[in-house]
């Protein structure tokens, strides 16, 4: 009876150790490391999974101290979140190899983060001690142990049996911490690609800078060298974004480096807005988002500064607003311009569409509302570089419009305002040089009026705004007659003046006047009700007439307004002037008596 009334106790017993046991059978022991194996036919991987991190406050401590003292407090962390660094403490992560039982290659460790303040490879010497790599953003790219663009270590992996590293990090703000690892060959060749594209992506740039400034050079033009000056100031931009700038452009100045990863995007930006503002015109159509671009645009340069006056992760907060803020005001002010109907803000929205979205992604990340993704900083230096060229384009096009505003504007003392032909004057002008080449040199030419009779019914009966398209599409029809050295000019409301070089007779005037007619009677295309244009043309051919300049035109319109509104002849020509033979003149009386000279008679 009483093993029966134990029984269940000791059973639970057993199933509760069984279930202890076998739980430390299965977990890890504390400080486990997984060993990552090294097999040449794979050639280069991304360390997934957990990685053992410590992480201690300061930066004094040797690696010796902390193996001493810590051991035991590395506890393993999940590589796809960031690390917990910030200023003032270090992060230090074990990593454990061993090879395959076929490799014998060299390999590699990288950390791809152009912006890590300091990262450091401790590996064993073989003499009790530890080797060290130092590599960072906060140190001078020559006393890298290998410089490159980012952080990139030998390993000496022996060919038997696991082997411990540990990796030393130190960083302003949290982040994600890639670790790459890759056989040399693998490396060097996935270097001399990165190295390949951005070499050609930075002579792309240079070489559209160095067309900037010829364009510049030749043409003086203000818009084109402030162009210039911002698309330099682009690739500068994208050379600190990649690490560029501090392996070639100031490698003995880790101070300025780590300080223009911070300062020079926000500069860029600012950059940006008073190019866009300026480009768009917003003042003439939007004059508050106008002041408000070029208040934030002033904003950027205090903000680049905070990371010398302040602390450096509190000023990367407001760095991360400002860089949250600017792409959403690019794109409104694109947006608003291309609705305004300007083609340039087509191409400003397709320049910054990109660029805006891959900015608010890393001010999200800066600002930790969303996880890190380390391949970000490749998608900005993409999205920057194809939008250099497409502002290119755009500031093209405004140019374009200006310098037709411009001919416009300058052409207005000397073209109507409606049809684009000569004023009065200058086509008076043409009229003499045109009579002058006549009797000077005998060039043939002829001279035409054209009137649109039902210009007054027309107006009286659709509106002055149907009378001026009318106007417009005579000028068009005109055209079609004419060449293009030509002049044509409106002489008064519904009258047109036209010099034909060229024309010695009416057979060939006639033609031409008669396609106009016929163009004149085929209904305007877009005009409802159907509207035609009844063309009266009065000629004159230098050739036949000995012209006036004071008053061949006078002349024509007395012609014009001879016909009648009906008539079947709409063309007539000037007539030449009647002539009468000269009279008979008798000879004088003193030569009276003298007998006029024959064939036969002799003086």
């Amino acid at each position: 009876m009483m093993k029966a009334r134990y029984l269940p106790a000791l059973v639970a017993r057993s199933l509760a150790l069984a279930l202890v046991w076998a739980s430390l059978l299965i977990a890890p022991t504390a400080g486990a490391q997984t060993a990552y194996v090294l097999d040449d036919a794979v050639g280069s991987f991304r360390l997934q999974g957990t990685l053992s991190f410590l992480t201690v406050e300061g930066a004094g401590s040797s690696l010796d101290e902390i193996l001493k003292r810590d051991r035991a407090r590395f506890t393993p962390a999940d590589t796809v979140r960031s690390m917990p660094l910030q200023d003032g403490n270090t992060v230090w992560v074990r990593l454990r190899f061993e090879r395959d039982a076929r490799s014998t290659a060299r390999w590699m460790l990288a950390v791809p983060l152009p912006y890590l303040d300091y990262a450091a490879l401790y590996q064993p010497d073989g003499k009790g001690g530890w080797s060290r790599q130092i590599a960072g953003d906060s140190v001078a790219v020559g006393q890298w142990s290998r410089p490159a663009l980012y952080p990139d270590f030998r390993l000496d992996v022996p060919a038997e049996g696991a082997y411990d590293v540990y990796l030393e990090l130190r960083n302003f703000k949290p982040t994600l911490v890639p670790v790459l690892l890759a056989t040399e060959s693998r490396r060097n060749s996935q270097s001399e690609l990165e190295h390949l594209l951005l070499g050609g992506l930075f002579g792309a740039l240079v070489m559209l800078v160095g067309v900037c400034a010829i364009h510049y050079a030749q043409s003086r033009s203000a818009d084109d060298g402030w162009y210039t000056m911002y698309a330099a100031g682009m690739v500068v931009v994208v050379s600190c974004m990649t690490g560029l700038s501090g392996q070639w452009l100031w490698p003995q100045s880790p101070a300025w480096s780590n300080y223009t990863h911070l300062s020079m995007p926000i500069l860029g930006l600012s950059t940006t807005l008073i190019f866009v503002r300026h480009i768009t015109s917003l003042d003439a159509g939007f004059p508050r988002l106008s002041q408000t671009l070029y208040a934030v645009a002033g904003f950027g340069i205090p903000i680049a500064l905070l990371g010398v006056a302040i602390d450096r992760r509190v000023a990367d907060m407001f760095n991360a607003a400002y860089l949250a803020l600017c792409p959403l005001l690019l794109l409104v002010a694109t947006v608003q311009t291309w609705r305004r109907g300007h083609a340039v803000g087509r191409w400003l929205t397709i320049a910054y569409l990109p660029t805006g979205l891959v900015t608010l992604y890393i001010a999200l990340q800066m600002l930790l509302l969303i996880p890190a993704w380390w391949q970000s900083r490749y998608l900005m230096v993409i999205a920057v570089a194809l939008s250099v060229p497409l502002l290119q384009q755009a500031l093209h096009l405004r140019a374009r419009e200006r310098r037709e505003a411009q001919d416009r504007a300058n052409a207005l003392p000397t073209q109507d305002a409606l049809t684009g032909l000569l004023t009065r004057p200058l086509f008076d002008t043409q009229v003499e040089l045109a009579i002058k080449r006549a009797r000077q040199r005998r060039e043939p030419s002829a001279i035409v009026m054209v009137e649109i009779v039902n210009y007054s019914y027309l107006r009286d009966s659709y509106g002055d705004a149907i009378a001026e398209q009318c106007l417009l599409r005579a000028a068009v029809k005109l055209h079609r007659v004419l060449r293009d050295v030509d002049p044509a000019g409106r002489v008064e409301t519904a009258r047109f003046g036209l010099v034909l070089d060229g024309v010695a007779s009416r057979q060939e005037l006639t033609e031409r006047m008669v396609r106009l007619v016929a163009s004149g009677l085929i209904p305007l295309p877009g005009l409802k009700p159907e509207v035609t244009l009844q063309f009266h043309i009065s000629c004159a051919l230098l050739t036949e007439v000995v012209a006036d300049k004071r008053t061949i035109l006078q002349e024509l319109a007395d012609v014009l307004h001879g016909m009648s509104p009906r008539t079947r002849r709409p063309i007539r020509f000037l007539e030449p002037a009647p002539t009468m033979p000269a009279a008979f003149t008798p000879a004088d009386d003193n030569d009276s008596d003298r007998a006029p000279l024959t064939p036969h008679s002799k003086p």
